[in-house]
């Protein structure tokens, strides 16, 4: 493990690179060994049974990206509310390669200001970085360049699949 969980009792864990399934299990390791209380967001395709039960006792809940839910929105009242909650979402949005990335992390850090703490497995050194927390940039385009450049510096399960 490099790095340690930020103290903050909510934030948006950001996941990258995201190339495989063993990401999901490393990651979900890594929740459990820090002890931490983390809620995954993933495709509600996942959601039937009876994977449908092992999502709940790991703490994944569904996301319906095939038409407009007000996500953001909802899950921004989630955080007000909540006196401790912590996220975890793939701005990759799938394990095939993307050039870009999904901005759903980054308005729901803009709009329930809370923070964002970049995380993710190397394969290569066979590690889990934790970053410290930190703001939303300014704009999108400046938060995503700055979660490539991380990525780029975590080795991949699929490197070809993430950036390099």
């Amino acid at each position: 493990m490099i790095g340690d969980p930020p103290v903050n009792k909510k934030y948006i864990f950001v996941g990258v690179p995201h190339t495989s399934n063993w990401d999901f299990v490393y990651g979900w390791l890594a929740i459990q060994a820090l002890d931490l209380n983390v809620k995954i967001f993933a495709k509600d395709v996942f959601f039937i049974w009876p994977i449908n039960y092992v999502c709940a006792f790991l703490g994944v809940l569904p996301v319906n990206r095939r038409k407009r839910t007000n996500f953001v929105d909802s899950i921004a009242e989630k955080l007000d509310a909540a006196e401790q909650l912590r996220l975890l979402i793939t701005p990759e949005g799938t394990r095939a390669y993307q050039s870009t990335l999904k901005s759903g992390y980054y308005h729901l850090s803009k709009k329930a200001n809370v923070p964002i703490v970049l995380a993710g497995p190397n394969f290569k050194d066979k590690t889990f970085t934790i970053m410290p927390a930190r703001s939303a940039m300014a704009t999108f385009e400046e938060d995503q360049a700055n979660v490539i450049e991380f990525c780029k510096t975590q080795h991949a399960y699929h490197p070809e699949n993430t950036f390099q």
